[in-house]
């Protein structure tokens, strides 16, 4: 269905941080925190990595699909002082300023995201497809809290 689409956005969200088992041709190629014998932790860059990876070169492989394909990149976690089931919180009620640095992790998925869109965007061009950034990463880094932090989540 995809091929009759006008606009695809791909965007992750934070699913990445789970347990993961990468499968590749039917076989597993390794994990991100799954802790099973013989299988070889590839951290979840790997599987970020190829997720991406993936999802641009089906669509671009679609001949049907004439559309605009746009990367809305990645909108960092708030909560402070831990995860929001281990006692962080998202209580900040001013926007970070722009000399506040991003965390490391948030830093490198941005980082993948851009790499594969800048590859992604060779073979669009190649392909006559259309290709289009919305970097939102910075923007969603600098928002104060704008949700109901961890009240938001039964107790």
């Amino acid at each position: 269905e995809i091929g009759d689409f006008d606009y695809v956005i791909i965007s992750s969200g934070h699913w990445h941080f789970r347990p993961s088992v990468y499968y590749e041709n039917g076989t597993i190629s390794g994990c991100h925190y799954c802790q099973l014998p013989n299988v070889t932790d590839l951290t979840m860059f790997y599987g970020y990595r190829k997720a991406f990876r993936t999802a641009f070169k089906v669509i671009l492989d679609l001949e049907s699909f004439n559309g605009v394909m746009y990367l809305r990149t990645f909108a960092p976690s708030h909560f402070e002082g831990g995860l929001w089931n281990e006692g962080g919180n998202c209580l900040r009620k001013r926007p970070y300023k722009s000399n506040e640095t991003q965390d490391e992790v948030t830093m490198k998925l941005h980082k993948i995201q851009l790499e594969e869109f800048r590859r992604a965007e060779e073979e669009a061009k190649k392909k006559g497809k259309r290709l289009r950034l919305l970097d939102t990463t910075q923007a969603m880094w600098l928002r104060p809290d704008g949700h109901p932090s961890r009240y938001g989540h039964i107790p």
